[in-house]
């Protein structure tokens, strides 16, 4: 059986096209738990700000980034696919580096700008992890375009419509809305 030259273009096309849907879902399977992961923290974070005074805040959240980045490497490490070796491992040690250069640049730009204002305080992280949840959306993963603005959008909301229940805000649509986000990935 021979088969014509673009009959071969025609199965390589759809190989690649299957091998991407492949990818795409077995990334929003391993984003899954991880962006539930951080809903959870947010929720706990935000929460404990609108209870607590804000000189605790920074070790409320401390502790919380703790336990997220240390959750995140434990979720990718364990999500690795067999035979993958060193390239699946890394993919822990990357979301480590990744999620410390984001705090770095928050806590450097916090610094820097010396943020008198405790609703900016709060609500730019918001604004800064879903404008990253975008641009991930928008190179490579479409649900996370969906979730990044989602984030973004409703930290804004929060800021302008609902400063004196901010933190509370902040739990329930970014805290909630990053673990509904990380059921919606998992449904992928």
């Amino acid at each position: 059986m021979n088969i014509t030259r673009d009959e071969a273009a025609a199965a390589l096309s759809d190989i690649d096209a299957t091998t991407g849907r492949l990818s795409q879902q077995r990334s929003y399977h391993i984003s899954g738990p991880i962006l539930m992961l951080w809903g959870v923290v947010w929720l706990v974070c935000y929460s404990a700000m609108g209870l607590l005074p804000p000189e605790q805040w920074g070790w409320t959240w401390l502790v919380g980034d703790a336990v997220g980045i240390i959750g995140t490497i434990a979720l990718s490490s364990r999500a690795s696919a067999p035979g993958q070796g060193a390239a699946g491992r890394g993919m822990g040690w990357r979301s480590l580096l990744a999620g410390l250069a984001i705090a770095a640049f928050i806590g450097a730009t916090l610094s820097i700008f010396g943020v008198q204002d405790p609703n900016a305080f709060m609500t730019f992280p918001g604004i800064v992890c879903g404008a990253i949840y975008f641009i991930v959306g928008l190179l490579h993963r479409p649900r996370f375009l969906v979730i990044g603005t989602s984030v973004f959008v409703a930290s804004l909301i929060g800021f302008f419509g609902f400063p004196d229940i901010l933190p509370f805000w902040m739990a329930g649509v970014g805290g909630l809305g990053l673990i509904v986000g990380g059921l919606w990935m998992r449904s992928a």
